[in-house]
């Protein structure tokens, strides 16, 4: 599923309209009949509904909605502000209604689409600041009026709080970033026959991931005589005093998504918890007991068993463990060609703290920051702090073409930024994943499948959406969960 900026959205109009000759009438009726029928899905037995209309194709859209609710036995308030001065002419009566709306009533907004250039003000913003003082439903026709397409919210200006958005054929961007989520609700895409058709003349390099997307991708069917050496040996540099779960979590997921080989490199408190926690994997132990320090002795051979390696859950940020990134940093710089990478938690927080380890980032390498981690990298990549979730993906981009790099920028709507695009966005998760370990599963998971040959941008793609998925599963029911349910749930 493809997201496209605003303006793209009224070309796709135009071009399925003169491709196929379907008239604009039949399209906001299309929209309309997909509204009506999500709607009542949701709220089950026929009402009473406010719904409010104004210029525009959405308003149009309203309009519709209104008639078609009305036939399907609801008691429809019909408010059309789409006339000139319309609400200078009806504030009285809008302000009484208002004062005595009946109980159990619920709207439907369709005052402004996604294609608004300016905050609403005046009028329309007490249209607006009206509905959001209702104790009641309010569903949004295509996007909460008021809210661009993109970004975020003007800087003043009303903007509806939605409970539920119902938007047609494409998802808008706004949506995807949590300063909106108060607006915007809950949302889902409607299909109105615009999707089956390929739109060469509008580009966007914006993707949502999709199921039939990984089914391209995975699973690799298994040769039958196939052995663990087909399978990959992952490297995972991991583990500090009182921080070996995160390494255990990291190299339990790494094995459960079919890893044929792991050798986890640890400080050497950490033999017993992994070898007592995990025996599968194999253990590659420092000279420093509480911090890793060195170079794993794998790396130092003429030729590495490694076919991926990984870095950071439970780190820690030590001196010898900063030493040891760079190390790491320069060998691969040496090596032609070289395993792919995955840098978490303290390996990025190294980074950070030595912005010059940047340069040396190895083509392809995979980082996967939360936006705290992010911020920081940003700033030690020269960049402004960013002062909402839109602004912050943007710099995960230029980060990810600048460096050559892909960032899985961790959030409800992770973002995989790469260096020449697509970029996607994983719909997939829940906020019960949001827990003690949960990323450390991740890069485990990206790691596993980097050992087993995925090139890094479909690793990190196909690992950010079986992560997600596996939480899902893991929260079925609504229930809490443990970074480790997510692993069982691969």
């Amino acid at each position: 599923m493809k997201i496209y900026r605003t303006k793209d959205i009224g070309i796709i109009d135009r071009l399925y309209m003169e491709k196929t000759g379907v008239k604009e009438q039949d399209l906001i009726e299309r929209a309309a009949h997909a509204f009506v029928q999500a709607f009542i899905c949701e709220e089950k037995k026929p009402g009473r509904v406010m719904v409010v209309a104004g210029p525009g194709n959405n308003g149009a859209d309203a309009r519709s909605v209104a008639r078609l609710l009305s036939e399907h036995g609801w008691k429809t308030d019909l408010w059309d502000f789409s006339g000139k001065d319309a609400f200078d002419r009806q504030q009285a009566d809008w302000s009484a209604y208002l004062g005595n709306l009946p109980s159990g009533i619920v709207v439907v907004d369709g005052l402004f689409g996604s294609g608004l250039t300016r905050p609403v003000t005046g009028s329309f913003a007490q249209i607006i600041e009206g509905i959001n003082s209702l104790n009641t439903r309010v569903y949004a026709v295509d996007i909460p009026s008021g809210l661009p397409g993109e970004g975020m919210p003007f800087d003043s200006g009303a903007v509806v709080k939605a409970s539920v958005t119902f938007t047609f054929q494409f998802p808008k961007m706004s949506f995807l970033f949590a300063e909106n989520y108060p607006y915007v609700g809950r949302w889902e895409v409607l299909d109105i026959g615009m999707g089956g058709m390929a739109y060469s003349e509008v580009e966007t390099p914006f993707r949502m991931i999709e199921e039939s997307d990984i089914h391209n991708l995975f699973p690799r069917k298994r040769h039958p005589f196939s052995f663990k050496n087909n399978y990959g040996h992952a490297l995972l540099i991991a583990g500090s005093l009182g921080k070996m779960g995160a390494a255990i979590l990291s190299a339990r997921s790494c094995l459960r998504v079919g890893t044929g080989l792991l050798t986890v490199h640890l400080p050497g408190r950490g033999e017993i918890p992994m070898q007592t926690s995990l025996p599968e994997a194999m253990v590659s132990l420092d000279s420093h007991r509480d911090v890793a320090g060195d170079l794993p002795q794998g790396l130092l051979t003429l030729k590495t068993p490694y076919t991926a390696i990984g870095a950071g859950p439970g780190l820690g940020t030590s001196p010898e463990t900063a030493d040891l990134l760079r190390n790491l940093l320069i060998w691969f710089g040496d090596k032609t060609p070289f395993p792919p990478l995955v840098l978490d938690a303290d390996a990025l927080n190294i980074l950070s703290e030595h912005p010059g380890m940047l340069e040396y980032l190895p083509i392809g390498t995979v980082l996967t920051p939360h936006p705290g981690e992010f911020d920081r990298l940003a700033r030690a990549c020269g960049l402004a702090r960013a002062e909402n979730s839109y602004l912050r993906a943007i710099q995960a981009i230029e980060m990810a073409v600048k460096h050559k790099i892909i960032v899985v920028l961790k959030g409800r709507y992770t973002l995989i930024a790469t260096q020449n695009g697509p970029h996607w966005f994983n719909p997939a998760g829940n906020p019960a994943m949001a827990t003690a370990g949960s990323g450390d599963v991740l890069t485990g998971i990206i790691l596993g499948l980097l050992a087993q040959g995925y090139e890094p941008r479909t690793a990190a793609v196909l690992g950010v959406w079986l992560h997600a998925r596996a939480g899902d599963r893991a929260a079925a029911g609504g229930r809490f969960l443990l970074a480790g349910d997510i692993i069982e749930n691969l």
